[in-house]
């Protein structure tokens, strides 16, 4: 089924899809939670509804600040390369938490797709800013790698990718916003809540229309994925997504005050978070400057997404 539907599901049965996604989500480690996906028939729904389905899963997975490997599962299935419980993914070099349970990774480059056995890569975890994400380095001996698609898979699958951390981050996002606005309530100065000040009420509407704005990037790059303005779509997507983590990061954490800074309190936690999902198959200003450069050779400007 086309990408293009991407409405197969309707509203009722997308709630139980998405609880039952949070629950798997919930209840596994990163290790251990694509093996538990696929006996909850992850296969099957993502074949049936892929956008439905990758795009739920990643926000659930953003929503919860999980570890989860949730692009690998999109980037597989952009690939056409069936997921497994023992197939990870390295993109740009770099394997998401979990990869421990890989027995063969698949990697990506402009020539195409292909399988390393799990002996043939050596891993070292990156600690940087988010050790929680557990992100690794890989080094790859290419002389084992087998082919499992070409250019236009391997285009696909980046494409993929990119949509599903998209909506990773609108994920953490959504959440951000959703627990600022919760503590602007309950935050009183001058005899009254935080929330009702003119200041605070721009600052979190700038960051809901930033989200709204990747959120239905990220749906219209679906709409056009098997189209020539798939890849433009899905680096706009990501883009935008990465720049509404950045305004919630910046608007949430000066509402927050300096207690945001505080371990304690783990809201740097999610700036941390959305930082790294940012940097992976693209940072947001790098793909800006990429789809500027684009529409600029083109000369022709792909059709603008609703706000929804």
């Amino acid at each position: 089924m086309s990408p293009m539907d991407t409405n197969v599901i309707d509203a009722a049965e997308l709630d139980l899809v998405r609880g039952s996604l949070r629950h798997a989500l919930d209840t596994n480690s990163a290790s251990t939670v694509v093996a538990a996906l696929l006996s909850e028939g992850w296969a099957e729904l993502c074949e049936a509804a892929p956008a439905q389905a990758i795009t739920a899963l990643a926000e659930q997975a953003g929503g919860a600040r999980s570890s989860a490997p949730v692009a690998d599962l999109a980037v597989l299935w952009g690939a056409g390369v069936a997921a497994d419980p023992t197939t990870a993914v390295l993109h740009d070099g770099l394997a998401l938490a979990g990869a421990e349970r890989a027995e063969r990774f698949v990697t990506l480059t402009a020539d195409g797709v292909a399988g390393v056995p799990a002996a043939a890569v050596v891993l070292r975890p990156v600690r940087g800013i988010d050790p929680a994400l557990g992100v690794a380095r890989a080094t790859v001996d290419p002389s084992a790698a087998v082919a499992l698609g070409g250019p236009a898979e391997a285009a696909a699958a980046l494409d993929a990718g990119r949509r599903a951390l998209a909506s990773q981050m609108v994920g953490a996002a959504d959440r951000m916003l959703v627990d600022t606005l919760a503590y602007v309530q309950e935050r009183h100065q001058y005899g009254r809540a935080i929330g009702s000040f003119q200041t605070v009420k721009h600052r979190l509407a700038d960051v809901k229309v930033a989200i709204t704005a990747a959120r239905s990037a990220t749906r219209a790059a679906w709409e056009v994925a098997d189209t020539d303005d798939g890849p433009l779509a899905a680096m706009a997507a990501k883009a935008l997504a990465g720049r509404a983590q950045q305004i919630a990061s910046t608007h949430c954490y000066q509402v927050h005050g300096g207690i945001a800074f505080t371990v304690e309190h783990g809201f740097q936690q999610w700036v941390r978070r959305g930082l790294v999902l940012d940097r992976l198959l693209g940072g947001h200003e790098h793909l800006t400057r990429e789809v500027g450069a684009r529409l600029i050779a083109t000369g022709r400007v792909p059709r603008v997404p609703q706000l929804s």
